[in-house]
């Protein structure tokens, strides 16, 4: 397939390498022309220099060829008059990166369907999800959900008290309905390992464990990390992705919610449309003194949503001093990921990557139904449908040829959930979920398809 993505900040250079480990053709238009050296220095993608807003720039990138453009500027503009010409240049699919969510709503009177555009990406409403997902599950780093939200991934940090600490996986295989999961990737002090049975577990370790969804509390038992649901919550920052999370808490009960925000009209904004969350009007910057007075050290969990990456990381570091349950640090820019989890702070979340995440579940052809990346680990869950005439079907996982690293972790048989183990046996119209790195997904393709 023939993609053409537009611009080449981190959305568009991560979606334009994974998609050419698919092997698709992906030409990249952008202004920037350090970003485009970057692009070309890197992976295996033309590059033409302009602004997608022209057509002659469109036209000198081959859109009127192409079978996809996908629009994930920081300008919405852009986005959108740039689908808009692609249609009219005979492309037959446009997704578009679109911050405002009016254009989604029902009853809007101009809809994106109408300019051109197959299909929007919210980037403050996925991280938006993801932030409530965590709040959910205050043990967890990391939360994918699969198969209709049947089988979960979890990411979980050991402590030293782990009763788990220095035993080998194959110690640790259960032995009831009750505990049933598979340990499938570990972090360990940022290095990737895709642990087998003599694997030993040490204390800081960060693993990925994939499991039934009613299974997670023993999860969280056997690696010593039993919470209580988390009641006191603090957010800071009232912007979109910060009253989004409100608004989705605020229906749970036995939620007590405060959001502190220091523009007037946000915190304004946020208390005409919030009803049970405390809005509290702060300073500009860090305001220390202020999170104190508010009782941030009485939270169950505080979540730094500002735009300000120092910000956020900032206030997450006093809030882990003041021994606050749990944090939740919103990144914008993908290098200082891994830096979040080196320091200690508990969940780190960037909206960028989940918007690309969200882009390429749309994308990803075949038999692939979800993708997700994982933060602090160079893998990726992904789901995938067994074909009817799959060279898998009928066959143990055990004697399948899977590239070194790659283990399925999950089969769903028309809603019946098995953890996988070598001896299951995949059929034609399961749905597998597979631990992976992103290199080997089109090998994995042609094995289920």
């Amino acid at each position: 397939m023939k993609i053409v993505i537009v611009g080449a900040g981190s959305v568009g250079l991560h979606l334009a390498r994974s998609l050419s480990w698919d092997g698709h053709a992906v030409t990249i238009i952008e202004q920037r022309q350090d970003l485009i050296d970057q692009a070309q220095s890197s992976m295996d993608v033309l590059a033409v220099r302009g602004n997608a807003t022209s057509i002659r720039v469109l036209l000198d990138a081959g859109v009127q060829d192409s079978d996809l453009v996908l629009a994930v500027t920081n300008v919405d503009e852009v986005n959108i008059v740039s689908c808009m010409l692609a249609r009219e240049l005979g492309v037959p699919k446009r997704i578009a990166r679109v911050r405002p969510q009016e254009y989604s709503r029902p009853g809007t009177p101009v809809s994106l369907a109408a300019l051109g555009i197959d299909q929007v990406i919210h980037p403050e409403l996925e991280a938006a999800h993801e932030v409530v997902r965590l709040i959910r599950y205050p043990d967890a780093l990391d939360i994918v959900e699969c198969a209709d939200s049947r089988i979960l991934l979890v990411g979980i940090r050991l402590t030293a008290e782990s009763p788990i600490i220095g035993r080998a996986l194959k110690d640790l295989t259960p032995t009831g309905e009750d505990l049933n999961f598979r340990l499938v990737g570990i972090n360990r002090g940022g290095t990737t390992i895709i642990p087998t049975g003599s694997q030993t577990l040490a204390a800081h370790d960060i693993v990925y464990a994939i499991c039934k969804a009613g299974n997670i509390d023993s999860v969280f038992a056997l690696t010593g990390r039993v919470s209580p649901p988390a009641r006191n919550i603090m957010l800071l920052g009232g912007g979109i992705i910060g009253r989004m999370v409100a608004e989705q808490l605020e229906v749970e009960k036995d939620r007590h919610l405060k959001l502190i925000e220091s523009d007037a009209a946000r915190s304004a904004m946020a208390a005409q449309r919030l009803h049970a969350t405390m809005v509290v009007r702060g300073k500009s910057g860090i305001d220390i003194d202020l999170l104190t007075i508010e009782g941030i050290e009485d939270m169950d969990i505080f979540a730094a949503l500002t735009e300000d990456d120092e910000n956020n990381i900032v206030t997450s570091l006093f809030a882990r001093h003041l021994k606050v349950g749990r944090t939740i640090t919103l990144i914008s820019k993908p290098q200082y990921m891994p830096i979040v989890q080196a320091i200690g702070l508990d969940a780190a979340i960037n909206e960028r990557l989940l918007t690309t995440d969200a882009i390429l579940k749309h994308l990803r052809g075949g038999r692939i139904i979800n993708v997700s990346s994982l933060r602090g680990i160079r893998s990726e869950i992904v789901e995938y449908r067994i074909g009817e005439r799959s060279k898998a079907a009928g066959r143990r996982l055990r004697n399948i040829d899977f590239p070194e690293g790659v283990l399925v972790g999950a089969i769903d048989r028309q809603g019946e959930i098995e953890v996988a183990v070598g001896d299951s046996i995949v059929q034609a119209g399961d749905r597998v979920v597979v631990f992976t790195q992103e290199k080997h997904l089109s090998r994995i393709e042609k094995i289920f398809a």
